[in-house]
């Protein structure tokens, strides 16, 4: 079967063809609405008088068990910059927030083997740091093989981080923010060694976490960037427009890189930001998946390619109703037996909001099924060689979630005169 959308008025996909392979780095992902690092203080943290500002980028990665999943909730890093004290004075510092999930960022480490997720993208003054502290929610989820192997049950387990939330997890790395340079620190955890089984089946949690670091200039990238960037809406049959769809998750994937981030919403937006955008920036040119998935909304699934210095524009529509079918079968007019194999069925969804099109070929005793098709009336055209065209006179109304069963349809000879009575149900 055949799909394909044309968004009208609001929408406008382009896709840019390139061949090639992904490098094998780890992963920028941006976030357009990511909070700026915050001080306390704010002396330290402020940017020393005519100098720019380095970018730091923070990455996960995981070392793998032998489990099945590995879940933590991570809610905030920060980061302690060194500030030098008067002569004889030992060094002093503060502490500034680097990233926060006021809602908890959840991540199964098992899924970042050979891969990393970037956490975020910050602007920052340049400056020495002496450590970080990465907070998680007190409370992580282990599933294992159950005992009856790979092919049956799984066993979920609550693993407890003592202080992970209220102190959290020292990490003894200093690095520094270069004016006009890109700082990269990788979180290695390694899951492997931080769950202890216990005994009697128990298990424990102990983070063991290494930081890996390095600066680079923008223009060491191997393969070059570019973005990718666009709006999630949403289609309902009851509405009149196309509405932006803030909290949409954004997942694009490809070779060793995962990117993540959330549509934006008007609460949080700049001016020029509409609802629903989102931006992916600074990722190495190559062939990706873009995943779109939303709660109590359809998802999006798609195949795009980032060539270097170009934004590849991607706008997605989400359906807020389970979509609907078709499914019947085509045959000669007036005859119980012949089927028509081969035929051509095309529906178009009327309305205006947007186009639907959707065309499927029957098979060997004319039956046909048409899915995924949003709730609306459709106008439904069925050819087939050596028959005359069927052009249904009235529009065929799909329901949410419910196939339009026992559509029959007859197509006559092209000799004959025809006729075009309303398909049954």
């Amino acid at each position: 079967m055949k799909k394909w959308f044309s968004f009208v008025l609001l929408i406008a996909i382009s896709l840019v063809f390139l061949t090639g392979c992904v490098p094998e780095l780890v992963t920028p992902e941006n976030s357009i609405d990511s909070p700026a690092p915050v001080s306390e203080g704010g002396s330290a943290y402020e940017n020393p008088a005519g100098s720019g500002k380095g970018t730091l980028k923070l990455y996960l990665t995981d070392a793998p068990g032998d489990f099945k999943e590995l879940n933590i909730v991570v809610s905030e890093i920060k980061g302690h910059i060194s500030v030098d004290g008067e002569e004889g004075e030992e060094e002093t510092g503060e502490w500034v927030t680097l990233k926060e999930w006021p809602d908890g960022l959840a991540v199964d480490l098992l899924t970042l083997e050979n891969v990393s997720l970037l956490l975020g993208s910050m602007e920052l003054a340049p400056n020495h740091y002496t450590q970080l502290r990465v907070f998680l929610m007190e409370e992580a989820e282990l599933v294992v093989e159950g005992n009856d192997g790979p092919d049956g049950p799984t066993e979920s387990h609550t693993l407890t981080i003592p202080s992970s939330a209220n102190t959290g997890i020292k990490l003894n790395k200093p690095f520094d923010v270069v004016e006009g340079m890109i700082t990269e620190l990788t979180l290695d955890f390694d899951a492997k060694k931080s769950v202890i089984q216990t005994g009697n089946g128990k298990y424990k949690m102990k983070p063991v976490i290494t930081v890996l670091s390095g600066n680079y200039s923008p223009g060491e990238l191997p393969g070059g960037t570019g973005s990718v960037s666009g709006n999630v809406s949403y289609y309902a049959s009851t509405e009149t427009s196309l509405l932006g769809l803030a909290g949409a998750n954004i997942e694009l994937t490809g070779g060793a890189y995962i990117f993540a981030n959330t549509t934006t919403s008007l609460a949080e937006s700049l001016p020029e930001v509409s609802e629903g955008d989102f931006a992916l920036l600074d990722v190495p040119a190559g062939t990706y998946t873009l995943n779109v998935f939303a709660e109590g909304y359809t998802s999006y699934s798609g195949e795009i390619v980032v060539t270097v210095d170009t934004d590849t524009p991607v706008d997605v529509v989400l359906l807020s109703e389970e979509p609907g079918g078709m499914l019947g079968i085509v045959k000669e007019a007036e005859s119980e037996a012949t089927f028509i194999a081969g035929a051509t069925v095309s529906v178009s969804l009327t309305g205006g909001i947007i186009t639907f099109d959707s065309e499927v070929i029957t098979g060997k005793n004319g039956e046909f099924i048409l899915e995924q098709l949003p709730v609306g009336d459709y106008d439904l055209v069925v050819s087939a060689e050596g028959y005359d065209d069927y052009n249904a006179t009235a529009t065929i109304a799909v329901a949410s979630g419910e196939p339009y069963s026992d559509l029959e349809i007859g197509l006559w000879p092209e000799s004959e005169e025809p006729i075009e009575p309303e398909p049954t149900i």
